[in-house]
């Protein structure tokens, strides 16, 4: 089966007269069990909209579109849209968009699959968690996934782990061969499965509306955030009363004036001790 789609992978592209540079990312899935594999993990079904990020040639795009109600198939380099709309016009059921899936406004979806191009693993994740979605199933680079799926005190963990856990319950499916892409990929591929992860108690519900705030100052976006979660938890429900619940925490007023997305890991593990100390 990895043979017969390679040869039409191979074949669509020598029509369309394209030629890959594996420099950027252009391998193309070409194993149909990995393919069913990651759309299984998805759990995708006939009431979903699903996202694809990195459509390329269509080769999950076409089984996708068999399994899900809608198909939005981003695909940002113009060479590949030729081919996407050949193999997939007769297909109802999907929306091709020629656009930077970083940069565009991203239509609602309840699914994710994609096998997303190495270089903007990290910034699809800070996307995501700006949206409301129920299950993404990617293939990341194995350093992304040794990355975000790392336990404290394992090297790999770093503020993207913190971070990303979160917001997700992370999975690590499996290991993708070389041999799955072509032409075959020269970087370790992982299988992921995220799952939006609820608060489970006011910390994590005020760490994960912090986080959203990344532009603010860490003092007014901890004070936003326990006004937010009042309603929920109790506690500050005034800009007063939230003002002096952060300086009672006794956080550095070094770190209180860093904007979020600049706090580092060793911040982050300070503001969480804390918010446990007095929340």
């Amino acid at each position: 089966m990895t043979r017969l789609l390679r040869e039409e992978t191979q074949r669509t592209l020598v029509r369309h007269g394209i030629q890959l540079d594996p420099a950027l990312d252009e391998q193309h899935l070409v194993d149909p069990l990995v393919i069913d594999s990651l759309i299984e993990n998805a759990e995708v079904g006939a009431g979903d909209t699903t996202l694809e990020i990195g459509a390329g040639l269509g080769n999950i795009t076409v089984p996708l579109a068999a399994r899900s109600g809608r198909v939005v198939a981003v695909e940002k380099n113009p060479k590949f849209i030729p081919p996407l709309v050949e193999r997939t016009f007769t297909l109802a059921n999907v929306e091709i968009i020629n656009d930077n899936a970083l940069a565009m406004r991203l239509p609602c979806f309840t699914k994710l699959v994609s096998n997303l191009p190495y270089s903007i693993c990290e910034a699809v994740l800070n996307r995501l968690t700006h949206t409301d979605f129920n299950k993404a199933s990617l293939i990341v680079s194995s350093t992304f996934a040794n990355t975000i799926t790392a336990d404290p005190g394992n090297l790999h963990y770093s503020h993207l782990t913190l971070v990303a856990n979160t917001f997700y319950e992370i999975d690590r499916v499996q290991e993708i061969e070389p041999g799955s892409y072509h032409p075959p990929s020269g970087v370790s591929t992982s299988m992921i499965t995220l799952s939006p992860r609820e608060a489970e108690n006011r910390v994590q519900a005020i760490t994960h509306r912090l986080l959203l705030h990344e532009g603010m100052k860490l003092r007014n976006a901890l004070r936003e955030s326990l006004i937010s979660t009042s309603s929920r938890y109790g506690g500050p429900s005034t800009k007063r009363e939230a003002r002096l619940r952060v300086e009672a925490m006794n956080l550095s007023p070094i770190i209180l004036e860093k904007r979020v997305a600049r706090l580092s890991l060793n911040d982050l593990r300070a503001l969480t001790r804390a918010l446990h100390d007095h929340i």
